[in-house]
């Protein structure tokens, strides 16, 4: 591997992945600035019922994204033991049949994403009044989905590589040219929803292509040769066999949001806008703990694949002590500034919006590090060929997120649905811990000491 980039096979584990989780972290984060900013630009340029468009089309939009996520996490997972194992040939031909994933996933998305869009819509009971400029902010980007296809793919190839500073810098340049386009166009050229998601459209082509021109220059072993780039069955076979639970998984998430994004339309468009506002927020601080547990699956994926089982339960400790201390700072961060940051997208009139937006940051900001445990657990798991375990436990946290929606919801109002976030987290991790703990462990000891 490349000295450039980080083995994890070697090495402090804390400051291993310290190290591969900070540029993550500021990838992820300028990646959720995309919808960030759009959110930004027509809360305080165009109109609250824009806000509350753009904020209508938040679950069915994770769902688009949970699909693409899913299948590159699959990929990430066999290119790092891969790269574990040393085997060049093998990432050549990962790398080749990346791109046929690719191609198959823009069009089946491209098709389901704008034939499907406005009945989605309704089956969430967004408001009429807000309708149509959902559907059309959703039709642009499922028209474009190409481009974060493109970027994930080719992003988690390079991070399973080590290399997790490129991205970094694909997404940096990519977000300042988002801000700069959605001013233009929706300042400008008075495009409105339409504006912010051409912008964005047009700036996740830009860090794809940055991504692909720099994996060509920067891992030229990796790149299959003539009459390499084609489909391996194996390897196709192996990326479902991670991609498809992850994927699963993510979608069963996504519909627990749309469940409760439903339950949340029903409060009417005040709520919406509170609600949209204060999780745009929110996600920022998750990309935190995704971060973490995107660092442990490929520190976990390449010492399982090098069988250095030591290694495999020192890292893990290592993530879990990372999370703890991020999810403290963030959540100190998020209590003690929250109603500022919540101003970036509401105006000050706004008053019931603005609480709303408060309230649920307060409530969901200080179970962070649950959500961290759960997304650490998950992804370790993932990473040592444990695949079907995660999506049984984004079942448990569907049912009880659902559950708990409705049910509080019904005695607290819109206040007890923000509940439903912290009480599913720590039930899922009851359920992961106990089966790592007495399963997974055990079973781990036993193979890799054979």
């Amino acid at each position: 591997m490349s000295k450039k980039n980080i083995d994890m096979t070697e090495g402090k584990p804390l400051e291993l992945l310290t190290a591969f989780t900070i540029p993550m972290i500021l990838g992820n984060v300028f990646q959720q600035l995309y919808t960030m900013v759009d959110t930004m630009v027509v809360g305080k340029f165009v109109s609250k019922d824009a806000l509350a468009a753009v904020g209508a089309t938040g679950a069915i939009l994770f769902l688009m994204i949970s699909i693409i996520i899913g299948f590159t996490v699959g990929t990430a997972i066999v290119t790092a033991q891969t790269a574990g194992a040393k085997d060049t040939e093998g990432i050549r031909s990962i790398f080749s049949t990346g791109f046929y994933i690719i191609i198959i996933e823009t069009v089946a998305l491209c098709i389901i994403g704008n034939l499907g869009s406005k009945p989605a819509l309704r089956l969430l009971n967004t408001p009429e009044d807000i309708i149509n400029q959902a559907d059309l902010y959703l039709r642009i980007n499922f028209s474009s989905c190409i481009a974060p296809i493109m970027y994930n793919v080719i992003s988690q190839f390079m991070r399973s590589l080590g290399d997790s500073k490129t991205p970094l810098y694909a997404l940096i340049i990519s977000s300042v040219l988002n801000i700069i386009l959605d001013l233009l166009f929706v300042i400008v050229f008075h495009m409105g929803v339409a504006g912010v998601a051409v912008a964005t459209a047009i700036s996740q082509f830009v860090s794809a292509f940055y991504c692909l021109i720099v994996t060509w220059k920067k891992f030229p072993e990796y790149i299959p040769l003539k009459g390499q780039w084609k489909i391996n069955g194996g390897i196709i076979k192996t990326i479902l066999k991670f991609g498809i639970p992850m994927a699963l998984q993510n979608m069963l998430v996504s519909f627990g949001m749309m469940f409760v994004q439903s339950t949340i339309n029903n409060y009417g468009t005040n709520i919406v806008a509170g609600y949209t506002a204060g999780n745009k927020v929110d996600q920022i601080g998750i990309q935190f703990m995704n971060s973490v547990g995107s660092a442990i699956s490929t520190y976990a994926g390449q010492n399982y694949g090098a069988k250095k089982l030591k290694r495999l339960f020192e890292g893990l400790k290592a993530s879990l002590v990372l999370n703890f201390l991020l999810s403290l700072i963030l959540a100190m961060v998020i209590i003690g500034f929250g109603r500022f940051i919540v101003l970036l997208f509401l105006k000050t009139s706004e008053t019931e919006a603005i609480s709303v937006a408060v309230r649920y940051l307060i409530i969901v900001s200080s179970f962070y590090l649950f959500c961290g445990i759960s997304n650490i657990l998950q992804s370790f798991l993932r990473g040592v060929n444990y695949v079907t375990v995660p999506t049984s436990a984004s079942i448990v946290e569907l049912v009880v997120k659902i559950g708990i929606a409705f049910g509080f919801s019904y005695l607290f109002g819109y206040n007890g649905i923000w509940w439903a976030w912290p009480i599913s987290w720590i039930i899922t991790d009851v359920f992961l811990y106990g089966y790592y703990f007495f399963v997974s462990k055990p079973h781990l000891k036993k193979i890799m000491s054979d």
